[in-house]
């Protein structure tokens, strides 16, 4: 699916140097949220950025006329959503501690558990792409911990993450678990005012079996399993209209039957399925898929396979696939 790196849907908003009232400001902060899935980062991040400072400003007299202020679910989100795109720029630390802000507005002030679970989803994700695998692992047992009837499909991202983290400590027995219990919230959840909002917020189908497919890629003999649930995910990106498409997940999940085929010593078929994501515009080179790529680059490296050209070749591929990073310089 091919779609524009600029989006129209944002020119309702401001300047992004000026402020936003309250109200505009929480509209802008739930659009953003439903566009970033399928937007170029770099078309959005200036007025991320002013919408992040208009959600969380403390200047005096900053309110609608009826003087209402910008309510704490807002600013909650507001943090999550500037704590994900400085991941996706590779910024971890920045990331984190933003986001755990937002985790303490939903907390604290908002006390609102679909916001609580979604900001330690985000958690858990940028722990994850890190590396600090048992970390994210801490963050993704504390959102699934959240046991509220009110709380939405953010529950199944938090079981899958739960999922993928175990399966890349090499647990299989506890993966299994939590693929199951991923299953079962799907089964269980209702939509909530995240859900209704869409893109980031929501965790759909689609999104899960690419989680599951990357998941399934650690547990030894699940590799079949892992690319049928990954082709699941394109499948449906197929169908799906714009509004409900993401571009990381596409990624995520061709990068997982690259995985996969990889596993199974079937190099050509790594390389096909790596070829789209080759093709990607660096301004889709978010720091996620960065470290996925990576990973593949560390599975194709097998002594029986050392002195293979076309082995060579696409790890080299790889390398300059990575040298070439999403870097908002080039957009300025």
């Amino acid at each position: 699916m091919k779609l524009p790196n600029k989006v129209d849907a944002l020119d309702e908003l401001t300047d992004a140097t000026e402020f936003l009232s309250p109200a505009r400001t929480a509209a802008a902060v739930r659009r953003l949220a439903a566009v970033y899935p399928h937007t170029a980062l770099p078309a959005i991040y200036e007025k991320l950025v002013a919408v992040r400072r208009c959600a969380t400003s403390a200047e005096p007299g900053y309110a609608d006329p009826d003087g209402s202020q910008v309510d704490p679910l807002t600013k909650a989100l507001a943090l999550g959503i500037h704590g994900w795109s400085r991941h996706d720029l590779g910024d971890t630390r920045e990331a984190l501690a933003t986001t755990q802000a937002g985790v303490l507005s939903a907390v604290v002030d908002a006390r609102d558990p679909s916001a609580e679970v979604w900001l330690r989803g985000v958690q858990s994700l940028i722990a994850y792409r890190a590396g600090w695998v048992h970390e994210a692992l801490r963050y993704a047992r504390l959102g699934a911990s959240v046991h509220d009837p009110e709380v939405g499909t953010a529950s199944v991202w938090l079981h899958s993450l739960v999922a993928l983290t175990q399966a890349t400590l090499g647990d299989a027995l506890a993966a299994s678990a939590a693929l199951r219990a991923a299953a079962d919230a799907r089964e269980l959840s209702r939509r909530d005012e995240l859900d209704e909002i869409g893109g980031l917020l929501l965790f759909d189908p689609a999104r899960q079996s690419a989680y599951e497919a990357l998941t399934r890629v650690f547990i030894p003999g699940a590799e079949r399993r892992a690319i049928e649930a990954a082709e699941s995910t394109l499948s449906s990106y197929e169908a799906v209209a714009p509004s409900g498409y993401s571009r990381s997940d596409e990624m995520l999940a061709r990068v997982a039957i690259a995985l996969a085929y990889a596993s199974l010593d079937e190099i050509e078929a790594t390389t096909e399925a790596l070829r789209p994501v080759f093709r990607l515009d660096s301004a889709w080179r978010v720091h996620g898929l960065i470290s996925l790529m990576m990973v593949v680059h560390v599975r194709l490296r097998r002594p029986m396979r050392a002195r293979e050209t076309r082995v060579r070749e696409l790890q080299e591929e790889i390398e300059t696939f990575c040298q070439m990073p999403l870097s908002l310089d080039l957009y300025t």
